[in-house]
């Protein structure tokens, strides 16, 4: 599989167009995604069979790292230390693959309320 990150919000991360450009020559492919999109699984936005469902509006911005080597996470994660808005950062995993969008939200926005 190849190493994607999917993006949530692009517009609230401060640095998106350097980050897009590290991605560009790490090859890290890029899935955007808007309010319309969070009820797919993550499995189906990796693969690319997103659908528009209802809007939902999710604050915070979402970087979900795929198959991303853990030297280009750390690069990837040194770019986003210093937004200004709240971002959450998460990996893909056995668990979460089955979960829709917005419940990964959800569950990041739960553990991040904790550990505040």
């Amino acid at each position: 599989m190849n190493a994607k990150l999917i993006i949530y919000r692009k517009e609230k991360i401060q640095n998106y167009e350097s980050l897009k450009q590290l991605c560009l020559l790490m090859n890290i492919e890029i899935i955007l995604l808007n309010e319309q999109m969070t009820q797919n699984k993550v499995k189906d936005i990796l693969n690319k069979k997103i659908k528009k469902t209802k809007k939902n509006n999710l604050e915070p911005a979402v970087v979900v790292f795929s198959n991303v080597a853990s030297l280009q996470m750390d690069q990837i994660l040194s770019k986003l230390k210093n937004n200004s808005t709240l971002c959450l950062k998460a990996v893909v995993t056995a668990i979460n693959y089955n979960w829709t969008f917005e419940k990964l939200v959800l569950h990041l926005l739960e553990e991040y309320q904790k550990n505040k």
